[in-house]
């Protein structure tokens, strides 16, 4: 597997323990047709297994790894630039307003330890 190379969408048929690794240009989604597979990506603390029907976006850059349970078909394709911008946008409000909302519980729960009493 080299979709670095540009040759995407990438088919990809994989037998039981097989392994591929590379590396996508830009990001892409991977779905896996039939079969499971275990998915390690760098720069993610977790790895997933996918079932038919399911998908992951892969992000540009960083290495992945899938290693096959059984018989398994997937396709990795690039995602729209607007698509990818706008998911990106919308993953950043959505952290902002996590850290917006940690933040008050943080400064509130400070004030009550500060006063001795309830937070304001």
């Amino acid at each position: 597997m080299n979709p670095a190379s540009g040759n995407l969408p990438l088919q990809l048929s994989m037998q039981r323990r097989q392994v591929r690794a590379g590396r996508v240009p830009q990001v892409c989604v991977m779905r896996l047709q039939h079969g499971r597979v275990w998915v390690t990506q760098e720069g993610r603390t977790e790895d997933y297994w996918l079932e038919p029907g399911a998908s992951m976006v892969l992000l540009p850059g960083a290495l992945v790894v899938i290693e096959a349970d059984h018989l398994s078909a997937l396709r990795i394709e690039p995602v729209a630039l607007q698509t990818a911008r706008a998911w990106l946008r919308l993953c950043g409000a959505g952290l902002r307003g996590l850290g917006a909302a940690l933040c008050g519980n943080v400064r509130r729960d400070a004030s009550a330890l500060l006063s001795g009493g309830e937070g304001r």
